[in-house]
């Protein structure tokens, strides 16, 4: 009878360590996974990033282009925008 409880007592040893293996796999395929997708987020970022960038910096040659071929019209505009803003700002 201790032949057998001591195959059980066994068996429930070997059991938990091949559930623990079990749970670290599982673990590391999350981890894996949650590292991947942190990269595919981070490059997608990245590559939204450079757009910008270059979009940004095509509206400002623009606008320096029209501040060059209307300089007193861009001179207007802004010294009434600043009146408009600063009017805001007062209140």
């Amino acid at each position: 009878m201790s032949e057998t409880s001591s195959h059980s007592g066994n068996g429930s040893h070997e059991h938990l360590e091949s559930s623990r293996e079990h749970v670290r796999a599982a673990a590391n395929d999350v981890r894996d996974a949650a590292a991947e997708a942190a990269r595919e987020i981070r490059d997608r970022a990245n590559a939204i990033a450079g757009e910008w960038k270059g979009k940004l910096s095509d509206w400002q040659k623009e606008a320096e282009d029209y501040v060059r071929a209307n300089p007193t019209k861009s001179v207007l505009t802004a010294i009434g925008a600043g009146f408009v803003i600063g009017l805001l700002c007062r209140k």
